[in-house]
């Protein structure tokens, strides 16, 4: 194949998996938000149907029948429906269920600014571990550069989808100013490691905290314990494959893991490699400002549920969030769009919760954070050219297999 057909082709290549991502995120949005109810709604006890509320009696007119609507379009009627006959939510006082709408008015303003910031705090925290990392491979950039392009980062990330990521965009203008090439990319993988890594501990953390103190019986938990064994068992296979040539070895896994684009990065990368194992003391702090920065966005998003007044146990937040998220990363869609949002309604999902209420919580979830990121256009805008894929991968020598 002639040079320019083979690049012409990589990118033909790349348009139509970036296409095909987004018509899947695109399909699995569609039939999350045909599950849900904007208006607020009723349950009928009688064939579980759910009807979108359309007037609720007043307080001087006859309390037993609620008028409620049925059907789409042209076919849509409206029914007089027997309140004895509704379905009302454990816990509660009412048979009428908020939707998505009335979530997201209902708000509590002092909460959601707590849960911006928050965000916005562990977005911080990020940067600091970059810059801790990047420092630990003497590669000497300003703690504010690193925390600008944390952001610049994590707009491309949240804003721009695309076959080129946030922390490759941050490693190109690091590269620049470098010769220690290998040096950035092996931090951007630590960086992504201890992350996912962390996710996962925490998850199983708390999960073994609420059922030692009894605050949940195993049976409730069986579903999330299973969850996290699963997770825990994909990202320590990973770990092995990606850091233990022994394993494999072992294994027979040297093909699978030779496809793989990062080895690429790996191999280039084991000088670099060895100079996290020369200073474990590093590593550490870097692993508790990991730690740190976890608890804060989780807390975050805790802090968006309390907002919008979800009767959800606090721990629910600490056990759930990381294994949604975990799933999200696997690049069937950009950012794991409609994947994360679909995770959040398969585990949040209870009796007093319904599916608009934890949705309205996941598109928070995803666009405060895109709100949290706009400083990074900003950087984009004021900063140096912004870079193509095909000077990110010449920069960083990043090779691609077909």
């Amino acid at each position: 194949m002639l040079p320019g057909t083979h690049h012409m082709y990589k990118r033909h290549k790349k348009k139509v998996i970036l296409t095909l991502k987004i018509a899947v995120a695109a399909g699995l949005l569609l039939w999350l938000f045909s599950k849900v109810h904007w208006n607020d709604y009723v349950i009928s006890a009688h064939n579980h149907n759910s009807y979108d509320v359309v007037s609720t009696p007043s307080p001087h007119a006859d309390p037993q029948f609620v008028t409620v609507s049925t059907g789409w379009w042209w076919w849509k009627q409206t029914l007089n429906l027997d309140m004895d006959q509704l379905v009302a939510p454990e816990g509660s006082g009412g048979i009428i269920r908020p939707g998505f709408a009335t979530t997201i008015r209902r708000m509590d303003r002092t909460l959601f600014a707590l849960a911006v910031a928050a965000f916005a705090l562990s977005t911080l925290v990020v940067g600091v571990r970059w810059w801790f990392l990047l420092k630990m491979q003497e590669i000497r950039i300003s703690l504010w550069e690193a925390i600008r392009l944390t952001f610049l980062g994590q707009f491309f990330n949240a804003v721009v989808p695309g076959t080129v990521g946030g922390d490759l965009v941050k490693g190109y203008y690091v590269a620049r100013h470098t010769p220690k090439r290998a040096g950035v990319l092996m931090s951007i993988l630590v960086d992504r490691l201890l992350g996912l890594v962390e996710l996962v501990m925490l998850a199983g953390v708390i999960l073994t905290l609420v059922l030692a103190t009894g605050v949940e019986s195993f049976s409730k938990l069986k579903s999330a314990a299973v969850m996290v064994a699963i997770v825990t068992v994909l990202v320590v296979f990973l770990l092995a494959m990606l850091l233990s040539s022994r394993f494999r070895s072992v294994l027979h896994l040297e093909k699978l893991y030779a496809r793989l684009s990062i080895s690429h990065h790996m191999e280039a990368a084991k000088d670099a490699a060895m100079l996290y194992r020369q200073r474990l003391g590093g590593l550490f702090k870097a692993i508790m400002i990991t730690f740190g920065s976890q608890i804060i966005w989780m807390s975050a998003i805790a802090l968006l549920g309390m907002s919008l007044k979800l009767q959800t146990p606090w721990h629910t937040y600490y056990m759930f969030v990381p294994v949604i998220y975990i799933i999200g990363a696997i690049p069937v869609t950009p950012g794991g769009m409609g994947i994360i949002e679909a995770g959040y309604i398969e585990f949040f999902k209870s009796p007093q919760v319904g599916a608009s209420m934890i949705l309205a919580l996941a598109m928070l979830a995803r666009f405060v954070p895109v709100f949290i990121a706009l400083p990074g256009l900003m950087v984009a805008i004021t900063g140096p050219r912004l870079p193509k894929t095909d000077d990110i991968e010449a920069q960083l020598g990043i090779k691609e297999e077909i």
